[in-house]
């Protein structure tokens, strides 16, 4: 069977706190690499583009949040923990096989939106993606839990779905999911008010492309509101009467630091939609 999974894991504390130092990362990495070597040689794995991230056949590995459960741990027990879940990890890759992947009606239901960066084109072609505003495409996941997959594009036909289709169930599924999310309110120096979404669940900055969740944001901070989303974790917002250029230079510094980037682009939200704000919108405020 042929395995496409790109594999996370689920969150199990704050991403900024996790992932830490970038040399800390690709030292971590090289410490899971040699007990790949040893224990899984058959794997092939080696480093990934990402510091987060190890290759192997079957897609890639994100040890974000491993090092986040582990990196507290002394040495000795390091070894063991990290050696506990990768052997559950790989023992779930490929659980969704061509069988079950065929399955429309199971298989909606773990559906999910997330934005990217641009670069996902090239660095994986055969994934479903879809513009969604300038500096961002939508690609689509199936949620397993521990596991994640992305959506690839030969995945349709056997579903005898399309792209739209995945979209607005994707899109369905995540903004049932986020009635519950918390919008925060909070004053802004220099006058105004903002919300920062910081949910730890991965899906923070795909909330900028459900509809209901637009309503929420607007009723809580009045229209139009302006947004960004510098990376995977992350979407801040912020009324208009709010000093725009702070704002809009926090999201150019979290998206050159944080991980898993998305886009340095300022988005302009009201009751049409989403789109990237204007030169006049950014230099009037």
């Amino acid at each position: 069977m042929r395995r496409r999974a790109l594999v996370g894991m689920a969150a199990l504390m704050p991403i900024r706190t996790a992932f830490g130092q970038s040399a800390d990362m690709r030292s971590f990495r090289r410490q899971v690499l040699g007990i790949l070597d040893q224990k899984y040689p058959q794997l092939r794995a080696k480093a990934g583009k990402e510091d987060s991230l190890i290759e192997i056949d079957a897609g890639a590995i994100d040890l974000t949040n491993l090092y986040g459960k582990v990196r507290q741990l002394p040495a000795g027990r390091q070894q063991a923990a990290i050696v506990d879940y990768v052997d559950r990890l790989l023992e779930r890759v490929g659980q969704a096989d061509d069988a079950s992947r065929a399955s429309w009606a199971e298989m909606s239901k773990l559906l999910r939106p997330r934005l990217v960066s641009p670069d996902m084109r090239s660095t994986a072609p055969s994934v479903l993606l879809r513009p969604f505003a300038t500096g961002a495409l939508n690609a689509y996941l199936l949620d397993y839990g521990r596991q994640v997959e992305y959506v690839q594009r030969d995945m349709l036909a056997p579903w005898n779905a399309d792209g739209q289709r995945v979209h607005d169930t994707a899109v369905a599924n995540l903004d049932a999911l986020s009635e519950d999310v918390e919008i925060e309110l909070r004053e802004a120096r220099g006058g105004g008010r903002f919300t920062a979404i910081d949910t730890d669940d991965n899906y923070d900055a795909a909330r900028l492309v459900l509809p209901r969740f637009h309503g929420r944001l607007l009723e809580a901070l009045g229209e139009p509101i302006f947004a960004g989303i510098p990376n995977r974790d992350f979407l801040v917002a912020w009324s208009a009467d709010a000093p725009f250029a702070a704002f809009a230079d926090r999201v150019v510094k979290d998206f050159g630091r944080q991980p898993y980037p998305i886009t340095a682009t300022i988005f302009r939200v009201d009751r049409a939609g989403v789109r990237p704000a204007t030169g006049e919108e950014r230099g009037a405020r």
